[in-house]
């Protein structure tokens, strides 16, 4: 499938905005991430186009939906970090990771919500130790 990295149009009294991973539906796009339809609009600044099987085959750190350096986010089991804005676990998990948000729970991911906040159905593995410990989280003995 073809898939476009599409900023909504400037105009007079709006700077460039994000961009979003988004299908062309003729006179509009469909953002994927969230399901969004917007008109095309002549301003519209497209930066790349892109075919993929999956959704995961995208680069969604051009996106304001994967970003490493906010923090919460997904944490894997091997300590690999998954950044989003606090409210969209469950798109990343789908759309960046490609799994469901119970198949990470099952399989002992992290879901980070803030400095303070986690959740883990598992043990936590050394690796995700480590990584919260690096990263400012106060990991307890019994995690």
């Amino acid at each position: 499938m073809k898939y476009y990295l599409v900023s909504p149009g400037e105009t007079e009294n709006e700077k460039v905005r994000p961009y979003y991973w988004s299908t062309d539906q003729g006179d509009s796009w469909i953002g994927i991430a969230r399901g969004i339809w917007r008109k095309k609009h002549a301003a519209d600044l497209i930066k790349e186009v892109c075919e993929a099987d999956d959704l995961t085959g995208l680069d969604w750190k051009k996106t304001p939906f994967r970003n490493d350096g906010l923090a919460s986010g997904w944490l894997s089991r091997c300590g690999r970090f998954f950044g989003c804005p606090s409210c969209f676990h469950d798109i990343i998990a789908a759309i960046v990771i490609g799994m469901k948000v119970p198949e990470l729970e099952k399989t002992g991911w992290v879901r980070i919500h803030d400095k303070g906040r986690i959740a883990c159905d598992h043990r936590l593995t050394e690796e995700q130790k480590n990584w919260l410990s690096e990263h400012g989280h106060k990991v307890l003995d019994w995690y």
